[in-house]
């Protein structure tokens, strides 16, 4: 007698429940053949506990709320099985085999091995429900997507891109963040006093790198953009000095110089330069730092939410404002903006060398 492996099946529901869109995980890009592809916004329904349970695995079909907005695109791609595209809300073009308009109510049918893609332009806002009726949904597996992309990235983004990948890992290894894990910043007072001291002076600076972006911003569909991440960023330096009891006059000459570079850099650079210093290098910093940091400042109640929870969570909105104007670049606007992207780097890791040496003291 052999032994067989019994696999449990999920338990299916028993009662009715809700999912609201904003529940299902959401994905950004792809990477396919070697090569990272935008999506806008993808939550295929089996990224849900309860839908995944709900959705039947005989006669498989795959559903997911897909967004694009304010000019992102998605590239022209095809996949080796039928697709439905229902437009539910908000308009975009269709590209590909056949290039249209595409409005509130439209239905896309997408034969096995046509070439399709959309875009969106800068203000417009695409929101639809993506059907396969065959097998697993088109990028329900994050490491082998069922797509294959007929327009390659521009290799200067994807350098682009690289360059800032390699440096946010290298930021996650920040000498700072030992003083998180070894302990020694939820048990030693002192060291957690300055640590936040000299923190609260680089959140100063970040709440007024914004207002300067958003004061001197002449374009209408960025400046809107500019002005829903300013109110979301909006109270936390205060949130950080009443929290933690900082005194208002803490000064540090290393990270008032390195803190206005920041804000000089809004005044002087171009829109372009601005996306890559506030989204591609200090957003995607953050969340590295809520992680490393939140452990050694543990809120009390569900309700207390604390500046070190905020940073925590994966704001991939966030991070990805005006990655689609960066993609429409030519090619030959890159190479500044990938020397943009390596000062900027250097001059945040300024601020943590300054506040890992303040704290070390």
């Amino acid at each position: 007698m052999t032994d067989q492996l019994v696999t449990a099946e999920p338990a299916l529901l028993t009662s009715v429940v809700t999912v609201a869109r904003s529940d299902i995980r959401a994905i950004a890009s792809v990477e396919v053949e070697g090569e990272e592809h935008w999506l806008g916004e993808h939550r295929d329904f089996r990224r849900h506990d309860a839908l995944a349970r709900f959705l039947p695995e005989h006669g498989r079909f795959s559903l997911a709320w897909v967004r694009l907005r304010n000019g992102e695109r998605l590239d022209v791609h095809e996949h080796p099985t039928k697709s439905m595209i229902l437009v539910c809300r908000g308009s975009a073009r269709l590209i590909g085999d056949l290039r249209m308009p595409l409005t509130e109510g439209d239905t896309v049918c997408v034969p096995p091995g046509a070439q399709h893609g959309f875009e969106t332009e800068p203000g417009e806002e695409f929101h639809g429900l993506s059907v396969q009726f065959e097998g697993s949904g088109l990028y329900e597996s994050e490491s082998a997507p069922r797509v294959r992309f007929t327009q390659a990235v521009s290799a200067s983004m994807a350098e682009l891109e690289a360059l800032n990948h390699a440096r946010l890992r290298r930021f996650s290894r920040h000498r700072l963040f030992e003083f998180f894990a070894s302990g020694r910043m939820r048990d030693e007072p002192p060291l957690r006093d300055r640590f936040v001291s000299a923190l609260y002076v680089w959140s100063v600076y970040f709440q007024r790198m914004l207002y300067a972006r958003q004061a001197v911003c002449a374009d209408p569909g960025l400046r809107e953009v500019y002005a829903g991440h300013l109110r979301e960023e909006f109270g936390h330096d205060r949130l950080l000095r009443e929290r933690h009891a900082v005194a208002e006059d803490v000064y540090d000459p290393i990270l008032e110089a390195a803190g206005n570079w920041f804000v000089m850099q809004m005044h002087g650079a171009d829109e372009a330069a601005k996306i890559v210093i506030v989204h591609l290098v200090v957003e995607s910093s953050c969340h590295i730092f809520g992680e490393k940091t939140k452990s050694a400042f543990q809120t009390t109640s569900d309700t207390d939410i604390s500046y070190f929870d905020l940073h925590a969570e994966v704001d991939q909105d966030h991070r990805d404002i005006g990655r689609d104007r960066l993609h429409a670049l030519s090619p030959s606007q890159f190479p500044h903006l990938i020397n943009v992207c390596d000062q900027a780097w250097d001059q945040l890791e300024l601020v943590f060398d300054r506040m890992a040496a303040l704290v070390e003291r």
